[in-house]
């Protein structure tokens, strides 16, 4: 079996020649040899091609497709509905339109939120996943005030209605004084369920609340049914306080 004497940006391999001093193109069975794809000239470890759309998508592997602009695709049989600066690697993952600016890895994924990390190594696609969601606002009142993914407006924790799902959130939440420089955190569970079409709240224990003795700040869940059915995540802080919040959530979810 020849040597491979190396592999340029494009995936195009070449072979270490029979005299040991040059290159070579090599030959099917060399190529076949390590596994690599041969398009009967030249041997590929792999292929970097643009998409058809000419969006500056950048994709290495075979069998992706792509809808939107650019994304950034590694890996095989992988679908990009639309949207923008996705980053997919590994193979039989789906990236749904709204899922901009997120980040897709493993097997059998799927991709449905804003900025998100989602990761997946299930055999059965669109079955579960690990995700996580940050999102963050601020608040000057004791009123209760929604916190968006990156603090995008609207960029929220949809449900998608098509599959019936069970989530389990982990969750982190700090909140920052931005005058005394103070903190308020809370570590917690909430576990909803989409059900006969219905989006409802499991529960929600407030595990461990660590602060400095002056603030009196909240967060809390709800599941909102809708014409898009949603958990709503919102902070509370204190009267002419500004706060600065973030949320993290990492949520396991399973649906059938």
């Amino acid at each position: 079996m020849r040597k491979i004497s190396s592999i340029d940006k494009t995936g195009k391999v070449l072979f270490v020649d029979d005299k040991g001093t040059g290159t070579t193109i090599g030959t099917k069975t060399d190529c076949n040899a390590y596994g690599y794809d041969y398009n009967g000239r030249f041997c590929y470890a792999f292929k970097t091609q643009k998409d058809d759309n000419k969006d500056d998508n950048i994709v290495q592997g075979f069998g992706n497709s792509l809808s939107g602009k650019l994304h950034n695709v590694n890996g095989n049989g992988n679908e990009v509905l639309a949207g923008s600066n996705a980053n997919i690697l590994g193979s039989n993952n789906l990236v749904h339109a709204n899922a901009s600016n997120s980040v897709t890895v493993g097997k059998g994924n799927y991709t449905e939120h804003y900025g998100s990390f989602n990761y997946s190594a299930s055999n059965t696609a669109n079955r579960c996943k690990f995700m996580l969601l940050q999102l963050s606002g601020t608040t000057t009142n004791a009123t209760p005030t929604e916190l968006y993914i990156g603090g995008e407006v609207a960029q929220r924790f949809i449900i998608n209605s098509d599959f019936e799902s069970a989530y389990a959130i982990d969750y982190t939440a700090v909140g920052l004084n931005a005058a005394s420089n103070e903190v308020w955190t809370n570590y917690g569970h909430a576990t909803f369920k989409y059900v006969n079409s219905t989006l409802t709240e499991v529960g929600h224990t407030k595990a461990t609340t660590i602060r400095d003795s002056a603030l009196d700040y909240d967060i809390e869940f709800a599941a909102i049914n809708g014409t898009e059915d949603y958990i709503e995540i919102k902070v509370e802080g204190e009267a002419s306080h500004t706060v600065y919040w973030n949320v993290i959530l990492k949520v396991t979810e399973v649906r059938v």
